[in-house]
């Protein structure tokens, strides 16, 4: 009876795992940062506020960045991303792009580890995010690559990342991959991952992308 009890225990927590890939990611704490401070000139329009699959775009972000932390904060100077009912943070230095955009979340996040995202980018998932949060480590910047081609605003930052970015962002070196160079950074992709779809890191910045993936 005893051994039953244990192999049954077993299969629970087996199943809770399986149901739910995403519970390790639960045990870390993270904060997710979502960028919505850009001017949006292609779009002509708060980009993250444009409906897209019957949703705003950002909301499709909220959605995904729910189901791996609820610790989400917003960087914007807009009051409207207000109405989603998460901390919004206006830059910490006006106009240094998303250098400083990276930088004021890092500020403001209480975790350690902060799950930076665009809000112009619906298409992601949470195989990706759940993924770059659980791959997280002792490393300054956890970085991802798409065809050889780094998604800075799709990573893992450490709050240690700030006094560099504060440096940078004084001295008005804005790149963000220049700004990699002087921390421990790790490069990760998904491109051979069977779930990956390819087009998770799409960015929605003007009105012929949004038709083109309003479908």
């Amino acid at each position: 009876m005893q051994k039953w009890g244990r192999q049954l225990q077993w299969l629970l927590q087996t199943r809770r795992y399986r149901n739910n890939r995403f519970s390790m990611t639960e045990e870390k704490s993270i904060t997710a940062i979502i960028l919505a401070g850009g001017k949006s000139t292609r779009m002509k329009t708060e980009k993250g506020l444009v409906s897209f699959r019957g949703k705003m775009i950002v909301e499709h972000v909220i959605e995904a960045l729910n189901k791996i932390t609820h610790h989400i904060i917003i960087v914007t100077a807009n009051p409207a991303y207000k109405q989603f009912g998460f901390p919004c943070f206006e830059d910490e230095m006006q106009n240094k792009g998303p250098l400083g955009g990276i930088y004021t979340g890092l500020v403001h996040s209480t975790a350690q580890k902060n799950l930076v995202v665009g809000c112009d980018m619906p298409l992601i998932s949470v195989n990706v995010l759940s993924d770059l949060v659980n791959n997280s480590s002792d490393e300054d910047v956890l970085l991802t690559e798409h065809l050889g081609k780094a998604e800075p605003l799709c990573s893992v930052y450490d709050k240690n990342c700030i006094p560099h970015f504060k440096s940078l962002l004084e001295q008005n070196h804005l790149k963000i991959t220049d700004a990699l160079k002087g921390l421990t950074t790790r490069v990760t992709s998904f491109d051979k991952e069977e779930w990956f779809k390819g087009n998770e890191f799409t960015n929605i910045n003007s009105i012929d992308e949004l038709k083109k993936y309003d479908s």
